[in-house]
């Protein structure tokens, strides 16, 4: 085999695995990328409207009513989207407070570097609650 062709076979060859490589790490970047952009985008608003487009959704596709059951299950639907949206914005504070309970009960037994761990989780938690309202 020539100098030229061993060239070219290798430079196939690393073309052929860099291009595996692209394909296999590009699409799931893309997606996390996606996922952060929508995270940031939407804020407590945007994700509460799209729980409730995805209840109202989900019970058009359920029943599949026609022009008529539509009209009068919108109002259903929007109260209950409502409303559990309520649910979920208590049980947010009130799991708050809970964990406010905890950190208190906690702190004269915990040493300092062990309240200062517990304290970045309570900040990541209730920022979760908070990014998912």
């Amino acid at each position: 085999m020539t100098n030229e062709r061993k060239k070219s076979l290798l430079i196939l060859s690393l073309t052929l695995v860099f291009g595996i490589l692209v394909g296999l790490l590009l699409p799931g970047f893309f997606h996390k990328l996606n996922q952060r952009e929508n995270r940031g985008h939407g804020g407590r608003h945007g994700d509460r409207d799209h729980k409730r487009e995805w209840f109202v959704g989900a019970i058009y596709r359920i029943v599949k009513p026609d022009s008529a059951q539509a009209k009068q299950i919108k109002p259903i639907t929007d109260w209950a989207a409502q409303r559990i949206d309520s649910i979920e914005t208590s049980a947010n504070q009130q799991m708050s407070s809970v964990l406010d309970s905890v950190r208190s009960q906690l702190k004269p037994i915990l040493t300092e570097d062990q309240q200062k761990r517990l304290a970045e989780f309570d900040t990541r938690a209730k920022r979760n609650w908070k990014e998912k309202k």
